[in-house]
């Protein structure tokens, strides 16, 4: 069962850094997948409740989420998975999605930690993100 759970884990681990690597910061899949993976790494998830139409998610898309500092910051502890609120309104509705962009941060049992609603330059994002360390 160790050795299994330890296999689990290296896998997740190198899943996780190959999109590091690449410098891309959402995983492929779902909010499930991303969980899992972040108990495998003992890090947070941070989900992007976004939609296709939505401007404010468009520019975390060309500026926030393709900053160095943020996706560094964020690969170090966080698994970021993207949500389109239109193909997933019962997760939109679990987490009581009002306006978006709106990203929240649970760990890795799905428990609220804290959230951000609206646009966030690098700037700002790294300001609010470094607060998780001290709460």
């Amino acid at each position: 069962m160790k050795i299994a759970n330890f296999l689990k884990t290296i896998l997740a681990l190198f899943t996780f850094s190959q999109f590091a690597v690449a410098g891309d910061l959402f995983v492929e899949g779902d909010y499930a997948a991303a969980q899992e993976l972040a108990k495998a790494t003992s890090k947070l998830v941070m989900i992007d409740f976004a939609a296709e139409w939505c401007g404010p998610c468009k520019m975390l898309d060309r500026t926030t989420w393709k900053d160095e500092g943020v996706i560094s910051a964020l690969s170090e502890k966080a698994v970021a998975v993207k949500v389109d609120v239109d193909e997933n309104r019962a997760l939109a509705a679990q987490f009581g999605i009002r306006s978006i962009p709106t990203i929240i941060f649970v760990d890795a049992d799905g428990k609220e930690v804290t959230r951000m609603i609206g646009y966030r330059d690098a700037e700002g994002f790294l300001k609010e993100f470094s607060k998780l360390d001290k709460s």
